[in-house]
C-alpha cells in the first residue's frame, strides 16, 4: 500500500485572455484535457483583475482585442509584482515581423499563430510551465542558500557571518557619532548533558527557547537600558542577537561605551537563563560563560571586537560555571599563545610527532607488574617536551583529540602485541580516553578496529575515562561501556573522588576498576590525614560492588603500607617507577626483577 506523496506539485493554472468566447472554450477544453486548471478573461482589464486576485502559472494572451490590446495588456501584466517570471504566450492572426517584435518588447515569453492546433498549443504550454517551475526552484534554492549563509535555520537568528556584517555597520555608526559598541559572546554551560540525557530534539527546543529569552534581554525591550546616545538614535540601529555556533550566541549593543552598561545587559542574560527550562517533566536551570568587549576601548574594528569578546568568553568558561569576563590585554596574549599552540598541534598530528611513555601498575601484595598505563607525550621540535596539561585541553576543544586518540589506541594495541610476541611480558595496557571521544558514538568501533588490527585479545586493553566524562557525556559513556564490556575490553574510572560520582552512578556504569586520585593518596598518612577516611570509603565501596582499585601517586613506603593494610589491589607512582619510554621501561623492569630477587620477593 502506497502513501500519498506530500511532494506532488499542485495542478498548474493557465489564464486565457481572448475576446472570442469560442476561442476561449476551444483552447480551455484542450488545456483541461492536458491536465491544467483554466481561468479566462474577455479583455485586458479583466485579465489584470483576475491575475491580481489569483496569480497563475501561464498566460495565453490574444493580441487583437477591443479597448486594451494584447501588447498593452502584456506590458501591464509584467508590471504586476508576481508576474515578472510568469510565461506569457501571445497569440494573433497577424503574421508580420513587427507584431512579433512588439510582442517580445512588451514582455512576451513566446509567440504563436492563432490557427495552431489547440492540442499542440497545450503541449507548448506544458513546456513553458515546466520551464517556469524549474526557474522557480532555482530561485528558491538560491534564496535558501543565501538565507543559510547568513541565518541559523533552527532559531532564525543571524549566524556568525551575518553578525560580523552587522557589527561592521554598527562600528561605522559609532565612529560617526563618537559613540561605542559592545559585543557579548556567550557559551551555554554543560549543554551537551541535555543532548546526551534528553536527546537532540530536546536540545534543539532548549536552544530555541534560549534564543527567544535572549531577544527579550535586548535593550529595545526596555528603553530605560539605553544610554543617552543610543536612545536618541535607537530607530537607526538596534541591538541584535545571533547564534554563532552549536550552543554559542552573540549579542551586539550599539551605543554602549562603558563596561557598566554592558555589564547590566550581561547580568540580565544570566538571570533569564537561570529561570528553569522545562524539558519533559524535568527542570533545567542554565548558565553561560559570557565574554564582553567594548569598542573603542578594547578594539579598533569589528573583527577585533568579536574576537576579543570570544577570547574573554573562553577565559570565563575556564574560570568557573556561569563566569563573566571583560576583555583584557592579558587575555589576548593568552589567546594568541593558545592559537599558536593549536596550530603547532595540528602540524604535530600530521607529522606524527607524538610518543607514548608507560607507567607500571603493580600488585599491592606481590609488587608484580600487572599493567602499564600509556601516557601521551609531545616532544616539540623547538619547544621540547610540551606538558600534557597544556596541549590536551586544546586538543579536546579543537576536536583533534579524536584523531590523536585513534593514534594512541592503535599504538598501545600494537605495543601490547609486540610484548606478547617477544614473550617478555603479558601486561594489560591502559589507555586514557577523553570525554570528547565518546561524543559521536564511534569510540567502540575505533577500539574494535585497533584491537583487530593489532591481533590481540580485547582483555589486553583497558580504557580509562574520568568522572568529568561520565557526568558530561553520561548517555554516550553508558552505551559505550556496555558495548566495550561485551567486546571484552576492561574499563576504569580515573581520578575517582574528584567529581560527583556516587554508588548509584557506578551501578549504571559497569566499570571494572576505580582509580583513587593522587590528591587523596597524598596525605593519607600525614598528621592531618583528612583524606584517609575517604580513601577507606572508596576501597570499601569498590569491594562491595566487586570492583578493583588502583591507588595513583604513591610516593612513600608509608602510603604503600597504608593501602596494603586496606586491601587495595594495585599501586602506581614514583615510589616504584615514573612514566618511561619503552626501552627505559623494559630496562627498569629487568632491574626491578633483579632487585626483587635480592630482597627475596617473588615478582616473576
Amino acid at each position: 500500500m502506497t502513501t500519498p506523496d506530500s511532494s506532488v506539485e499542485p495542478i498548474p493554472t493557465v489564464l486565457i485572455v481572448d475576446d472570442d468566447p469560442g476561442a476561449r472554450l476551444l483552447l480551455g477544453t484542450a488545456l483541461e484535457m492536458a491536465g491544467f486548471q483554466v481561468t479566462s478573461a474577455a479583455n485586458g482589464r479583466a485579465a489584470l483583475a483576475s491575475f491580481r486576485a489569483q496569480p497563475v502559472d501561464c498566460i495565453i494572451l490574444d493580441v487583437v482585442m477591443p479597448g486594451m490590446n494584447g501588447f498593452d495588456t502584456c506590458t501591464a501584466l509584467r508590471a504586476l509584482p508576481h508576474c515578472h517570471h510568469v510565461p506569457i504566450l501571445m497569440q494573433t492572426s497577424l503574421e508580420d515581423m513587427d507584431s512579433v517584435n512588439r510582442a517580445y518588447t512588451a514582455g512576451a515569453t513566446d509567440f504563436s499563430s492563432k490557427g495552431i492546433n489547440p492540442m499542440l498549443l497545450a503541449q507548448r504550454v506544458k513546456f513553458l510551465v515546466r520551464t517556469k517551475r524549474t526557474q522557480d526552484q532555482l530561485v528558491a534554492s538560491e534564496a535558501r542558500v543565501r538565507y543559510l549563509a547568513y541565518y541559523d535555520p533552527l532559531t532564525a537568528l543571524p549566524n556568525r557571518q551575518r553578525l560580523k556584517q552587522l557589527l561592521v555597520d554598527q562600528v561605522e555608526w559609532a565612529v560617526l557619532r563618537q559613540s561605542g559598541v559592545a559585543s557579548l559572546m556567550l557559551d551555554i554551560d554543560n549543554f551537551s548533558r541535555i543532548n546526551d540525557t534528553q536527546g537532540p530534539a530536546a536540545g534543539d527546543a532548549v536552544l530555541k527557547e534560549v534564543a527567544s529569552r535572549l531577544q527579550h534581554c535586548l535593550r529595545d525591550c526596555d528603553r530605560s537600558q539605553f544610554d543617552a546616545v543610543a536612545s536618541a538614535t535607537a530607530a537607526a540601529i538596534k541591538d541584535c542577537v545571533a547564534r554563532t555556533g552549536g550552543d554559542e550566541f552573540g549579542l551586539v549593543l550599539p551605543g554602549v561605551s562603558t563596561t557598566d552598561a554592558a555589564d547590566s545587559v550581561a547580568r540580565r542574560v544570566q538571570l533569564t537563563l537561570a529561570r528553569p527550562f522545562i524539558i519533559g517533566d524535568q527542570e533545567y536551570p542554565l548558565s553561560a560563560a559570557i565574554g564582553i568587549s567594548v569598542f573603542p576601548l578594547d578594539a579598533a574594528d569589528a573583527e577585533s571586537l568579536i574576537n576579543n569578546a570570544d577570547a574573554a568568553m573562553h577565559h570565563a568558561k575556564k574560570a568557573h560555571v556561569g563566569g563573566m569576563e571583560f576583555f583584557k590585554k592579558s587575555i589576548s596574549t593568552r589567546a594568541a599563545k593558545r592559537m599558536s599552540l593549536e596550530s603547532h598541534l595540528r602540524k604535530a598530528v600530521e607529522r606524527q610527532e607524538f610518543v607514548l611513555h608507560y607507567q607500571p601498575r603493580l600488585s599491592l601484595d606481590t609488587l608484580q607488574v600487572e599493567a602499564v598505563e600509556a601516557l601521551l607525550r609531545w616532544p616539540h621540535p623547538q619547544r621540547g617536551l610540551v606538558p600534557p596539561d597544556e596541549f590536551i585541553p586544546i586538543a579536546e576543544q579543537s576536536g583533534l583529540i579524536v584523531e590523536i586518540g585513534d593514534w594512541v589506541l592503535r599504538e598501545a594495541c600494537a605495543q601490547a602485541r609486540r610484548w606478547r610476541d617477544l614473550d617478555t611480558a603479558s601486561w594489560q595496557v591502559a589507555v586514557n580516553v577523553s570525554g570528547v571521544q565518546f561524543r559521536d558514538g564511534s569510540l567502540v568501533r575505533r577500539v574494535e578496529d585497533a584491537i583487530a588490527s593489532a591481533g590481540i585479545n580485547p582483555g589486553a586493553i583497558e580504557l580509562e575515562f574520568t568522572e568529568g566524562a561520565l557526568i558530561e557525556y553520561s548517555s554516550a559513556v553508558s552505551k559505550a561501556v556496555m558495548s566495550l564490556k561485551e567486546l571484552g575490553v576492561a574499563t576504569a574510572l580515573d581520578d575517582f573522588g574528584t567529581g560527583y560520582s556516587s554508588m548509584s552512578y557506578l551501578r549504571h556504569f559497569p566499570v571494572d576498576t576505580l582509580k583513587i586520585d593522587r590528591v587523596f593518596v597524598r596525605d593519607i598518612t600525614s598528621r592531618n590525614a583528612g583524606n584517609a577516611p575517604l580513601v577507606d570509603a572508596i576501597i570499601a565501596m569498590a569491594k562491595s560492588l566487586g570492583l578493583a582499585t588502583v591507588a595513583e601517586g604513591v610516593e612513600t613506603d608509608t602510603q604503600w603500607q597504608y593501602l596494603r593494610d586496606r586491601d587495595a589491589d594495585q599501586v602506581q607512582g614514583y615510589l616504584f617507577c615514573k612514566p618511561l619510554s619503552i626501552i627505559d621501561l623494559e630496562r627498569w623492569h629487568t632491574n626491578w626483577l633483579l632487585s626483587s630477587q635480592e630482597r627475596g620477593v617473588d615478582v616473576a
